[in-house]
């Protein structure tokens, strides 16, 4: 499933793997289950090296690496899927 980016009124941007079909579809929050609409970031483009420079909202306790946010290893996902 595809990665896509969220924006919560109250807590801010947050990452979410969603099917496709419901991307367009508001998300719930994963702070306070009020729904989020989708947010368009730039696309991250490989081979920029480890700077932690991706685009896109910050995902908290994310660390400071692409390799640590949210679906590519980051803690809290890590054990699951």
């Amino acid at each position: 499933m595809p990665l896509y980016d969220y924006f919560c009124a109250d807590c801010g941007g947050f990452r979410k793997m969603v099917r496709m079909a419901d991307s367009a579809h508001a998300q719930p929050c994963p702070r306070c289950a009020v729904p989020a609409q989708r947010i368009l970031v730039s696309p991250f483009l490989a081979g920029r090296g480890d700077t932690g420079d991706a685009p896109g909202p910050r995902v908290p306790g994310g660390g400071g690496s692409w390799r640590s946010l949210c679906g590519f290893g980051c803690p809290h996902c890590a054990g699951s899927g």
